[in-house]
Parts: C-alpha cells; sequence; structure tokens
C-alpha cells in the first residue's frame, strides 16, 4: 500500500464531513440574513468571518496519526554514469501507522524520450516526480555501488501533513512532470523546496548568504576525476556559471544541501513538541532542523565493493585515461609548429593544414552557436565561441581557395584578433582544459601564413 493513497483517502473523508457541515452552517445563516436583512447586516459580516477563519483551520489540522511518520532526506553519493557524478537528492517517508515506507524521487528521465539529447542541449528535458518503495531504492543505489546518508527531519504534525498533502498533489499527473535544469530546478532544489515550502512561517534561521564559489567550481569538485566530462562541461558553460553564487544556489548540489541541513535550525514549537534535543543557545528557543543523522549505505561499503571488482576486473587503463584534454591540446599545437617548420623550410604551401584547423574549429563552434538558443541562461554567452567559430565553417571555401593560390584571405586575420580578444575575456570566465594551448597553436598557424616571405612561391 503506498502512503499517498492513504494520506489522499484521509483528506477526502476530511473535505467532505467539513464541506458539509460548512453548507450547513452557510445556508443557516444566509436564511437569517435573508429574513433581517437590515438590521442584521453587520452581524451576518462578523459570523461570516469567524465561520471562514474556522473552517480554515480544520482544512489544515493534521489527524494524530501523522505523528507516526517520519521525513527525512536522502543523499545519495556520485556512480559512474556521466549523469551521476554528481549524486542524487530524495525524500523518504515512513508511515509506521499504515506499514508504509517509500522514496519521493524527483529525478525520473528516460532516454527513450523523442529527440532527448538535441533537448537536453536546449534545456527542455522533462524529468518526473517517482514514488518507489523503500527497499527497491535502496537495491538500485546498493547495486549501483553508491553510498546513502539519511538526515530525519524535526517536523512538527502539522507541517508533515503539509509536506504529505503537498507530495500527493505533485504526484498527480498533471504536476508529475517538470522542466529539468542542472542549476536551477533538479532533484535536489525540489526536494529542499518541498521541505522549506512547508515549514512553518518564520520559523527558521536560515540565512541567505554570498559564497566564495561558483557553479563551475562548485561541479568541478566532482567531477576532478573524469576530465574529458569536465571539459565537456567547461567547453558548454559560458562566463555567467562563473559569477559568485549565495547559499540558496549552492544547494543545487545534493551533498551541499545536506551540509546545510545539518547546521541550519528552526523553532521549537511548544504546542507540538519536536523529537530533537539539541539547543541553539538563542532567544527565541531553536534545535537543529536535522534530528538525527546515519548512513543506509555507508561510503566504507562502497570503498571496499569497489576495491573488490578493480580486483577481479580485467579491465586495463583506457586511451582517455591517458589522453586528457590537456594532452591533446599541446599534441595539436606540437604538430602544428612542426607542420608549420617544415613549410617554411621547404618553401611549400600546405594548405590543406588551415583547411583542416577551420573544420575541426567549426563543427564545435556550432554547438556552441546552439547554446545562445538554449533554456540553460548559464551556457548563452560563452567567449570560447571567438575560438571555436562557427563561421570558419562559412569561410574554408574561399579560405582555402586564397591558400592555394599562395595568399591570405581576410577572415584568417579576424579570426587571429578574434582570437586575441578572447584569450583577454580569460578573466572574466575559465574556459575547458587545454583550450588556451589550441588558441595558442592557431595564432601560430595564422603568424606562420601571414607572415611568410616565400608564400607566393611554388
Amino acid at each position: 500500500m503506498i502512503i499517498v493513497q492513504n494520506y489522499i483517502q484521509s483528506a477526502k473523508v476530511l473535505k467532505k464531513i467539513e464541506i458539509k457541515e460548512g453548507k450547513s452552517k452557510i445556508i443557516r445563516y444566509f436564511c437569517i440574513v435573508k429574513r433581517f436583512k437590515y438590521n442584521f447586516r453587520c452581524i451576518f459580516a462578523v459570523l461570516l468571518i469567524i465561520l471562514t477563519t474556522k473552517a480554515s483551520a480544520q482544512q489544515t489540522e493534521a489527524p494524530q496519526w501523522v505523528d507516526s511518520v517520519d521525513i527525512s532526506l536522502l543523499t545519495c553519493g556520485p556512480g559512474q554514469e556521466v549523469w551521476s557524478y554528481y549524486g542524487h537528492t530524495a525524500l523518504r517517508i515512513e508511515d509506521r501507522a499504515h506499514g508504509s515506507d517509500v522514496a519521493v524521487n524527483w529525478g525520473i528521465f528516460s532516454f527513450n524520450q523523442d529527440f532527448f539529447v538535441l533537448r537536453f542541449v536546449f534545456g527542455l528535458t522533462d524529468y518526473q516526480l517517482g514514488i518507489i518503495p523503500m527497499d527497491r531504492f535502496m537495491a538500485e543505489y546498493s547495486y549501483e555501488g553508491r553510498w546513502v546518508r539519511q538526515q530525519r527531519l524535526a517536523l512538527t504534525r502539522n507541517e508533515k501533513w503539509n509536506i504529505l498533502t503537498a507530495v500527493e498533489k505533485n504526484n498527480q499527473e498533471e504536476n508529475r512532470t517538470y522542466r529539468y535544469n542542472f542549476f536551477y530546478d533538479n532533484c535536489t532544489t525540489r526536494a529542499r523546496n518541498m521541505i522549506i515550502d512547508h515549514l512553518a512561517t518564520n520559523s527558521t534561521n536560515f540565512e541567505i548568504k554570498t559564497t566564495l564559489s561558483t557553479y563551475r567550481e562548485e561541479i568541478h569538485r566532482l567531477n576532478a576525476h573524469h576530465r574529458w566530462a569536465r571539459f565537456g562541461n567547461d567547453l558548454l558553460l559560458g562566463f555567467r556559471a562563473d559569477r559568485a553564487i549565495n547559499k540558496q544556489e549552492w544547494e543545487f548540489l545534493p551533498d551541499n544541501l545536506s551540509m546545510d541541513f545539518a547546521v541550519e535550525a528552526r523553532k521549537d514549537t511548544a504546542q507540538q513538541p519536536i523529537p530533537s534535543t539539541t539547543v541553539y543557545p538563542q532567544e527565541p528557543r531553536y534545535i537543529k532542523l536535522v534530528d538525527s543523522t546515519f548512513y543506509l549505505i555507508s561510503p566504507k561499503e562502497v570503498v571496499m565493493a569497489a576495491d573488490a571488482d578493480k580486483e577481479n576486473s580485467q579491465t586495463g587503463t583506457t586511451i582517455t585515461d591517458v589522453i586528457s584534454p590537456f594532452v591533446a591540446a599541446t599534441g595539436i599545437l606540437v604538430i602544428v609548429i612542426l607542420l608549420s617548420l617544415t613549410e617554411w623550410r621547404r618553401k611549400k604551401n600546405f594548405w590543406w593544414i588551415d583547411t583542416a584547423l577551420l573544420v575541426l574549429t567549426g563543427l564545435p563552434g556550432l554547438i556552441l552557436l546552439a547554446m545562445v538558443f538554449s533554456q540553460h541562461p548559464t551556457v548563452q554567452i560563452n567567449f570560447q565561441t571567438l575560438i571555436l567559430n562557427p563561421l570558419n565553417l562559412i569561410f574554408v571555401w574561399s579560405v582555402t581557395k586564397k591558400m592555394r593560390q599562395h595568399r591570405v584571405h581576410w577572415y584568417y586575420n579576424i579570426w587571429a584578433a578574434l582570437i586575441v580578444v578572447a584569450l583577454f575575456l580569460q578573466i572574466w570566465q575559465d574556459y575547458a582544459e587545454g583550450m588556451v594551448i589550441l588558441a595558442l597553436s592557431l595564432l601560430v598557424r595564422v603568424a606562420v601564413k601571414s607572415t611568410q616571405l616565400d608564400l607566393r612561391r611554388k
């Protein structure tokens, strides 16, 4: 039995009773007003306000069985797939009264969606809310070798009830799907908002402060060992990913949210005691938002399992482990220098080098150009587009034609100027690994072609 079904059934019964009582009272008072229309107009207004307030209070009052419910924040460690490098967040709802234990997960997606890659690039990927049994959730993360940490939240009865009803509403078919955004609207921010938005008004000491970090620096902490994945991220991210973010924006990552919840506090509500003894020495009396923390799957278990897999595995080092983006860019620089020196010494015209460089830099430039139309704000303005310029594909034919005639096309010099500007703009944007070296290799090639005195010789 899924917990949400129990909640909605209870809610429907309560609402029916309240609606019937409310309607009878309203009709009764309406008859009095009709009979004594002129004499009791003010009295009726007062009674109506009292009645409305009472009915509203009855609708938000939580049933007593909600005391048997525990709501916890689940933080999951990184996986081996690209989309799992940054961890995951979910909510756990344990209902001892009805024998239900489920995970509320906002990270459901499918690669079978039409044009999934294109939709993801343009920020049009749709994710869904999923409510699954806790044992199934744990089995999946145990299989993937990922740790899971649980933080039980110190919530009042009414707060729990508000969260339960909000989850039920969110799980309705028309509300289940949402437009995913890696930084601004993801599984972690959804779980956080579900908790924060339903805490009692002005009950926390949360402060939104500016951090000393950026979006790019935060994801670098988690993809540092996956250099080509980091390269891809840095290539797509523009200068807006390098601005300082505040504490709320910092919580887009699962582990960041978990760390904040561990130190944040909320007011100790005397009317509905909260099962916590940790008190902050402030007035009014504050207690920790997180009542208890423990691992369902510990990081030690994950490390031991990973070491066992390495011993049993016969897979060796892959080429991507040896050739990093830095090594690849350095290789291009060395090749360009060597070929340019050979060209100069032999008095030859290796025009095909320039053609190849234009094509190889223009193709990824198309992707960066497409990012201008993306729904992700942090990728729309990217200074690396000046290096990986999509205009190269437009001018490649005319540039090659001029090169074969032992002349330099004007666009070649314009491209060189744009590359110099791009190197200057690094003040505001961190470029992908090896991008500066690639830019230098392109400038070397332009300089050789522009200054080669024997260019006209055959």
